[in-house]
C-alpha cells in the first residue's frame, strides 16, 4: 500500500505578470467571490493528500488571512523574490516524515479540483514515481514527487520550479491524461483572469 502525498500550494509569488499590482496580487484575485489561494488550498484538502502545506513569501499577512479558518500548515519562503524553486525547497522542508511524496500545486489554476488531485493521487506509484497531468500532448500542473527525488528538488534554482528536472528526468515521468483542458488551464495575467470568467459563465 502507497504511503501518504504531502500537498505543498505555492502562494509565494510577487506575480509581476498580473497588471493589477501590489494592491492586488494575484494569490489574491477573486472567481465567483472566492480567492484564488483559498480555492486551491480548499481543493488540495478536501482530497486524500495526506496534509496540506501554504507556501507564502509576498504580501503573507494577506494571502494567510485568506484561509485562516482552514486546517493546513503554513510556512514562509523570505527569498519568495528569487524564483518558484525557493518555495518549492520551503515547502519540501516542511514535508512529512512519513510522506512518500509531495505534490506541488500553483494557485493560479481555478478548475483545478478535488477530483483531479484524487486522480492524479491515483496515478502515483510510490518514492520512485513522478506524475504529471496532460491533455492532447499538453503538460502541465500539478506535478507529484516521489520521496527518491526530493535531494533533487531541494537542488531547484531560479523561477522554473520543477521544469528542468521534469525534463532532465522525463524517462521516470508518468502521464496521466485529463478529459478537459480546464483543470490545467492557468492565469497569468488580469486579462486572462476575466477571459477565464467569460468562458465559465455563472458558477
Amino acid at each position: 500500500m502507497i504511503g501518504p502525498v504531502s500537498g505543498v500550494v505555492l502562494a509565494a509569488g510577487l506575480s509581476t505578470r498580473f497588471e493589477t499590482g501590489a494592491d492586488k496580487p494575484k494569490q489574491l484575485y477573486r472567481i465567483d467571490g472566492e480567492s484564488l489561494v483559498r480555492r486551491t488550498c480548499r481543493a488540495a484538502l478536501m482530497s486524500a493528500l495526506g496534509e496540506v502545506i501554504l507556501v507564502t513569501g509576498y504580501a503573507t499577512r494577506r494571502v494567510r488571512s485568506e484561509i485562516a479558518d482552514l486546517d493546513l500548515r503554513r510556512v514562509h519562503n523570505p527569498a519568495y523574490a528569487e524564483g518558484q524553486s525557493g518555495s518549492v525547497r520551503c515547502g519540501l522542508a516542511a514535508v512529512a516524515d512519513d510522506a512518500e511524496g509531495a505534490m506541488f500545486l500553483p494557485v493560479d489554476q481555478p478548475a483545478l479540483d478535488a477530483a483531479v488531485i484524487d486522480r492524479l493521487l491515483g496515478a502515483f506509484g510510490g518514492p520512485g514515481s513522478i506524475v504529471v497531468p496532460t491533455f492532447r500532448g499538453r503538460r502541465g500542473a500539478p506535478a507529484t514527487f516521489g520521496r527518491d527525488w526530493f535531494a533533487r528538488l531541494k537542488d531547484l534554482r531560479g523561477d522554473e520550479g520543477a521544469r528542468p528536472l521534469l525534463r532532465e528526468l522525463a524517462a521516470h515521468v508518468k502521464e496521466l491524461e485529463l478529459d478537459s483542458e480546464r483543470p490545467l488551464v492557468d492565469i497569468d495575467t488580469e486579462a486572462e483572469a476575466r477571459s477565464w470568467i467569460e468562458r465559465s459563465g455563472p458558477p
